[in-house]
Protein backbone atom coordinates (compact mmCIF):
# COMPACT_ATOMS: atom_id res chain seq x y z
CA UNK A 1 0.00 0.00 0.00
CA UNK A 2 1.40 3.29 -1.16
CA UNK A 3 0.58 5.92 1.71
CA UNK A 4 2.18 9.03 -0.52
CA UNK A 5 3.73 12.06 1.39
CA UNK A 6 3.76 11.94 4.72
CA UNK A 7 2.55 14.93 7.05
CA UNK A 8 4.65 13.61 9.51
CA UNK A 9 7.35 10.99 10.32
CA UNK A 10 8.31 9.91 14.16
CA UNK A 11 9.61 6.82 15.74
CA UNK A 12 10.08 6.43 19.56
CA UNK A 13 8.39 4.66 22.60
CA UNK A 14 6.01 4.68 25.08
CA UNK A 15 6.62 3.12 28.63
CA UNK A 16 9.21 3.27 30.93
CA UNK A 17 13.01 2.29 30.00
CA UNK A 18 12.86 -1.73 30.30
CA UNK A 19 9.03 -2.14 29.32
CA UNK A 20 9.62 0.23 26.55
CA UNK A 21 7.45 -0.22 23.07
CA UNK A 22 8.80 0.93 19.83
CA UNK A 23 6.74 2.24 17.50
CA UNK A 24 7.07 4.37 13.42
CA UNK A 25 4.58 6.63 13.55
CA UNK A 26 3.33 8.11 9.69
CA UNK A 27 0.70 10.60 8.74
CA UNK A 28 -0.71 10.27 5.63
CA UNK A 29 -3.91 11.97 3.92
CA UNK A 30 -4.68 13.10 7.63
CA UNK A 31 -4.12 9.52 9.01
CA UNK A 32 -2.35 8.15 11.72
CA UNK A 33 -0.49 4.52 10.99
CA UNK A 34 1.25 3.46 13.73
CA UNK A 35 3.73 0.40 13.43
CA UNK A 36 5.68 -1.81 16.01
CA UNK A 37 9.09 -1.83 15.79
CA UNK A 38 12.21 -3.60 17.87
CA UNK A 39 14.58 -0.67 19.62
CA UNK A 40 17.59 -1.90 17.09
CA UNK A 41 15.31 -1.50 13.96
CA UNK A 42 14.70 2.18 15.25
CA UNK A 43 18.13 3.21 15.78
CA UNK A 44 19.74 1.09 12.63
CA UNK A 45 16.91 3.22 10.84
CA UNK A 46 17.98 6.72 12.16
CA UNK A 47 22.05 6.26 11.93
CA UNK A 48 22.12 4.24 8.44
CA UNK A 49 19.70 6.65 7.31
CA UNK A 50 21.73 9.91 8.31
CA UNK A 51 24.48 8.11 6.88
CA UNK A 52 22.79 7.25 3.83
CA UNK A 53 21.58 10.93 3.40
CA UNK A 54 25.24 12.26 4.27
CA UNK A 55 26.91 9.98 1.25
CA UNK A 56 24.06 10.48 -1.23
CA UNK A 57 24.91 14.51 -0.68
CA UNK A 58 21.11 15.19 -0.10
CA UNK A 59 20.93 18.98 0.95
CA UNK A 60 19.14 19.59 4.18
CA UNK A 61 17.26 22.69 5.37
CA UNK A 62 18.67 22.75 9.49
CA UNK A 63 16.33 25.75 10.25
CA UNK A 64 13.62 23.07 9.07
CA UNK A 65 15.11 20.46 11.11
CA UNK A 66 14.94 22.78 14.02
CA UNK A 67 11.14 23.64 13.56
CA UNK A 68 10.31 20.04 13.41
CA UNK A 69 11.93 18.98 15.92
CA UNK A 70 10.52 22.41 17.96
CA UNK A 71 7.08 21.13 16.64
CA UNK A 72 7.49 17.60 18.82
CA UNK A 73 8.08 14.00 17.79
CA UNK A 74 6.72 12.16 20.59
CA UNK A 75 4.83 9.37 19.82
CA UNK A 76 1.37 8.68 20.51
CA UNK A 77 -0.42 5.39 22.00
CA UNK A 78 -1.44 3.68 18.91
CA UNK A 79 -5.40 3.17 18.96
CA UNK A 80 -4.71 0.36 16.52
CA UNK A 81 -1.03 -0.93 15.73
CA UNK A 82 -0.87 -1.39 11.84
CA UNK A 83 2.01 -4.50 12.21
CA UNK A 84 4.68 -5.12 13.60
CA UNK A 85 7.63 -4.02 10.92
CA UNK A 86 9.84 -6.92 9.74
CA UNK A 87 12.07 -5.16 7.14
CA UNK A 88 12.68 -1.95 6.64
CA UNK A 89 13.77 -0.35 3.15
CA UNK A 90 15.32 3.10 2.76
CA UNK A 91 15.77 4.77 -0.99
CA UNK A 92 16.55 8.43 -2.40
CA UNK A 93 14.39 9.61 -5.02
CA UNK A 94 16.04 11.69 -7.88
CA UNK A 95 14.44 14.79 -6.39
CA UNK A 96 16.09 13.71 -3.05
CA UNK A 97 13.23 12.73 -0.98
CA UNK A 98 13.04 9.93 1.18
CA UNK A 99 10.92 6.59 0.06
CA UNK A 100 10.66 4.47 3.23
CA UNK A 101 8.88 0.55 2.55
CA UNK A 102 7.74 -1.44 6.10
CA UNK A 103 6.82 -4.64 5.70
CA UNK A 104 5.05 -7.11 7.95
CA UNK A 105 6.99 -10.41 8.54
CA UNK A 106 3.41 -12.42 8.83
CA UNK A 107 1.99 -11.07 5.48
CA UNK A 108 3.11 -10.70 2.15
CA UNK A 109 2.13 -6.87 2.49
CA UNK A 110 4.02 -3.69 3.57
CA UNK A 111 3.36 -0.09 3.27
CA UNK A 112 5.41 2.74 1.47
CA UNK A 113 5.48 6.70 2.07
CA UNK A 114 8.18 9.39 1.36
CA UNK A 115 9.06 11.82 3.77
CA UNK A 116 11.33 14.98 3.08
CA UNK A 117 14.67 14.73 4.03
CA UNK A 118 14.32 17.36 6.73
CA UNK A 119 11.38 15.04 7.98
CA UNK A 120 13.37 12.54 7.79
CA UNK A 121 16.30 14.04 9.74
CA UNK A 122 14.85 15.20 12.71
CA UNK A 123 12.89 12.37 13.47
CA UNK A 124 16.04 10.07 13.58
CA UNK A 125 17.65 12.67 15.94
CA UNK A 126 14.78 12.72 17.96
CA UNK A 127 14.58 9.15 17.72
CA UNK A 128 18.63 8.54 18.43
CA UNK A 129 17.85 10.10 22.17
CA UNK A 130 14.78 8.04 22.69
CA UNK A 131 16.95 4.90 22.05
CA UNK A 132 19.75 6.46 24.28
CA UNK A 133 17.53 7.27 27.19
CA UNK A 134 17.01 3.97 27.78
CA UNK A 135 18.56 1.74 30.57
CA UNK A 136 22.32 2.44 31.33
CA UNK A 137 24.55 -0.25 29.54
CA UNK A 138 27.09 -2.79 31.42
CA UNK A 139 30.46 -1.77 30.67
CA UNK A 140 31.50 -5.62 31.30
CA UNK A 141 28.91 -7.88 29.99
CA UNK A 142 27.30 -5.12 27.46
CA UNK A 143 23.59 -5.95 28.82
CA UNK A 144 20.92 -3.39 30.00
CA UNK A 145 21.14 -2.97 33.84
CA UNK A 146 17.43 -2.43 35.64
CA UNK A 147 19.39 -1.33 38.57
CA UNK A 148 23.14 -0.33 38.19
CA UNK A 149 23.13 -0.56 41.91
CA UNK A 150 22.82 -3.66 42.03
CA UNK A 151 23.16 -5.56 38.90
CA UNK A 152 23.84 -9.13 38.58
CA UNK A 153 27.07 -8.64 35.46
CA UNK A 154 27.37 -12.43 34.06
CA UNK A 155 30.84 -11.09 33.14
CA UNK A 156 31.89 -10.45 37.17
CA UNK A 157 30.67 -14.52 37.40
Amino acid sequence: MDLGPAERFAAGAIGEPGRRRFYLEVVAGGLRYSFGAEKEQVAALSSQGLRILAAGDVAVDRDAVRRILASGLDVSEPDREAFRVGTISMGLAADGMVVLTLTDPDRVEGVSFVVAPEQFTAMALRALEVVAAGRPICQWCRLPMDDPEHHDCPAWN
